[in-house]
């Protein structure tokens, strides 16, 4: 039987909460809206929260240096401007510290310092905003010692248990 909404909602809030997940409703003006959802189609991405997200991130990642090249003039400009689009972001608990962080650089609101990402990435370019809107990589390293001990596991494995014998048929032809 399919869950009614009541039920989908609960187990959603349920999830929410054992996440850490902080529910943000940011108001911006209108053009923040229509600069985020080319931002997305310049990345592939379908979900405005992934997509702040990502930019969250990797502003935290560069630093308060980076955060000023790109955004200080939307900071600084736009503070008394009336904001009447609405944004969400459920932002998981390191999300939310990092977007603490970057607020806390420049003296923004959770409003302000979004709305300064989205113009800030927009006006870098389709090439160059592409840097801010992929999910990081993490690059794996294995050191010449493990590698040697698991080539010996491996080959301890390998002769304590050399496979499946291949067994005679049973039924001859003749």
């Amino acid at each position: 039987m399919a869950m009614t909404q009541q039920e989908r909602d609960e187990k959603r809030r349920a999830k929410a909460e054992r996440l850490q997940e902080e529910d943000l409703r940011l108001k911006v003006r209108p053009g923040t809206k229509q600069a985020l959802l080319e931002l997305m189609e310049w990345a592939g991405i379908e979900e405005q929260g992934e997509a702040m997200t990502l930019m969250i991130h990797h502003i935290e990642a560069l630093g308060h240096h980076a955060l000023f090249r790109i955004t200080r003039h939307e900071i600084e400009g736009k503070r008394s401007v009336a904001r009447t689009e609405p944004l969400r972001l459920s932002a998981r608990k390191r999300t939310g510290q990092h977007l603490r962080a970057i607020c806390g650089w420049a003296d923004a609101t959770y409003s302000q310092m979004i709305e300064a990402l989205i113009h800030g990435t927009h006006a870098l370019g389709s090439m160059h905003a592409a840097k801010f809107l992929t999910p990081p990589r993490h690059e794996i390293n294995i050191s010449p010692r493990l590698a040697m001990a698991f080539d010996r596991k491996s080959l301890l494995m390998i002769q304590q248990d050399p496979g499946d014998e291949v067994l005679a048929p049973l039924l001859t032809f003749s």
